[in-house]
């Protein structure tokens, strides 16, 4: 039932006619950071920001970040565009040297197809922020064999 109780001023307030919230789950979604991005990488030519900008890269890289960004972790692992490897490569599977900011113990992870197969972006994941460490646009951090060659 509803109704009108009068205020001063004139203006009149309905009581009762609040809808109740109704509390969705909460996902927790990918995020990402920057904050320990390795430049200095000797694979090849060390691949910076504006490396990738200038190999028209970047704009993939920003638009894989943004549809990242709609999944959970889980949901991306699940659906195969993130691949956690746990420990850094062994020296024979990788170009990359594990850098010094990093903490050992991290899980290494990779988001794949970044402008292209071969395109990809290392770093790590703790709770549902993946930490970028490394540009790779070879597939040099975790190489594997090739197949169906």
């Amino acid at each position: 039932m509803t109704k009108d109780r009068s205020r001063k001023g004139g203006r009149q307030r309905k009581e009762n006619i609040r809808d109740e919230r109704k509390i969705t789950s909460i996902r927790e979604l990918l995020t990402f950071s920057f904050k320990f991005l390795d430049q200095t990488q000797p694979v090849d030519a060390p691949q910076t920001l504006e490396l990738w900008h200038q190999q028209n890269l970047l704009n993939s890289l920003i638009v894989r970040l943004k549809d990242l960004c709609q999944l959970t972790k889980d949901e991306a692992i699940r659906q195969e565009q993130i691949t956690i490897y746990g420990a850094f490569p062994p020296k024979d599977k990788t170009q990359y040297i594990h850098p010094q900011h990093v903490d050992e113990n991290v899980a290494w992870a990779v988001i794949k197809h970044v402008g292209g197969q071969k395109g990809r972006i290392a770093g790590y994941i703790i709770e549902n922020t993946f930490y970028i460490v490394f540009l790779d646009m070879n597939h040099k951090f975790w190489i594997s064999e090739l197949k169906h060659t």
